[in-house]
């Protein structure tokens, strides 16, 4: 993976940024009067890959998105003919100047949702923080020709454009030789190039994807394909609602009914949930000093079934340490409360400085808590 990813530390709260600079990736664009391809190249350790959807509306475009498990999205598309993938492995030292905001959860897929052009796209990160530049570029792509890559350099962000086919990454060299031949902008053209530049060991290419930019098509290959095994029609896909397909089971997963997205796929975590109208603030209260004594180092077992509080207590410090990382709690707001045989359950939303989190807290008949799961959290 390239960029910023999730990390649940502990049993009950979504906590750090975990920042991977490895060497990853290989991007190009294939284009002429009549059609732009996007391709690139996914290099990590990890094999657990992940395409999914999100319908748009009068606010925002519809993506296809795709990355890893912690459903952060490293590439997509949308339905406006717009694209981006990220290349990894730059030292910059770079941070984003306190003029601009502060995006909510992950600034390329606010980018994806809101641009149609590369024009649009840099007009954003002008705008909008992006801390990824200190270690990593990107390059996007629309359907006209145009493509941007946006990096970071002497601490300041530049703005690389061009209406030409090109790219960068990983296979550079081996990319840079084989651009230079001028192949066409098809997918039997840039296929060989992707292999060619497939990135093996620690951080192997796990998928690889061609988003052809007019037509909305969406082509995917698997490592050691020769060929796309998958083809799927963005405009097709969206039609279905929100919903995602791991890809190493994609071709099986296409003919049964499709999977919904998770909390954290979702374009706002809460997506689904409406606050509950009359909450208990007693419960509520409780909770929240709950939350808050974990950042203090004040928790206590009598709290807690002894199951629980056997697994917590080994690691209270790191317990601690990891819950200041989130900040101090803004608002807390519950989101649904159900009762099933003898225990009782109830989801928060939880808005800190720097984290939103979905949390669920479980009592048992004795009101011990016997269960806290972060069931989705973003970075803010």
């Amino acid at each position: 993976m390239k960029r910023t990813i999730l990390r649940v530390t502990f049993a009950f709260l979504i906590c750090a940024i975990l920042v991977v600079p490895n060497y990853a990736c290989t991007i190009f664009i294939l284009t002429d009067a009549n059609r732009t391809l996007f391709f690139n190249n996914e290099d990590y350790s990890n094999p657990a890959t992940r395409i999914w959807f999100l319908p748009g509306n009068k606010e925002y475009y519809g993506v296809a998105y795709v990355g890893f498990d912690n459903d952060w999205a490293q590439g997509g598309v949308n339905t406006a003919g717009l694209a981006f993938d990220w290349v990894a492995g730059f030292q910059e030292d770079y941070v984003p100047g306190s003029n601009l905001i502060k995006a909510r959860y992950n600034p390329s897929e606010r980018m994806l949702e809101s641009c149609a052009t590369v024009s649009e796209a840099i007009a954003f990160y002008q705008k909008y923080q992006e801390p990824s530049f200190s270690y990593a570029r990107i390059m996007i792509a629309d359907k006209s020709g145009a493509s941007v890559i946006i990096g970071a350099r002497n601490g300041q962000l530049f703005f690389d454009t061009s209406n030409q086919s090109r790219g960068f990454g990983y296979g550079e060299k081996v990319l840079n030789k084989l651009l230079s031949e001028v192949p066409q902008p098809t997918v039997k053209s840039g296929l060989p190039i992707l292999q060619a530049c497939f990135q093996q060991g620690q951080y192997a290419t796990k998928y690889s994807t061609v988003y052809d930019l007019r037509s909305g098509e969406i082509f995917l290959a698997l490592p050691g394909s020769q060929e796309p095994e998958i083809k799927i029609s963005l405009s097709s896909e969206l039609a279905k609602g929100g919903h995602y397909y791991n890809m190493p089971d994609i071709k099986q997963q296409l003919s049964q009914q499709p999977i919904p997205l998770s909390q954290g796929m979702k374009r706002f975590i809460w997506d689904g949930y409406l606050p509950i109208s009359n909450p208990d603030s007693a419960l509520d209260r409780r909770f929240r000093n709950f939350v808050e004594s974990s950042a203090a180092g004040t928790l206590k077992s009598e709290d807690f079934t002894p199951e629980l509080w056997n697994q917590f207590s080994p690691m209270l410090k790191e317990i601690q340490e990891e819950s200041k990382k989130l900040g101090k709690i803004k608002s807390f707001i519950m989101l649904e409360q159900k009762e099933i045989i003898d225990q009782r359950s109830y989801l928060y939303l939880i808005e800190f400085e720097n984290f939103t989190v979905l949390q669920r807290f479980v009592l048992d008949d004795k009101n011990k808590l016997m269960m806290i799961k972060s069931e989705a959290g973003k970075p803010k």
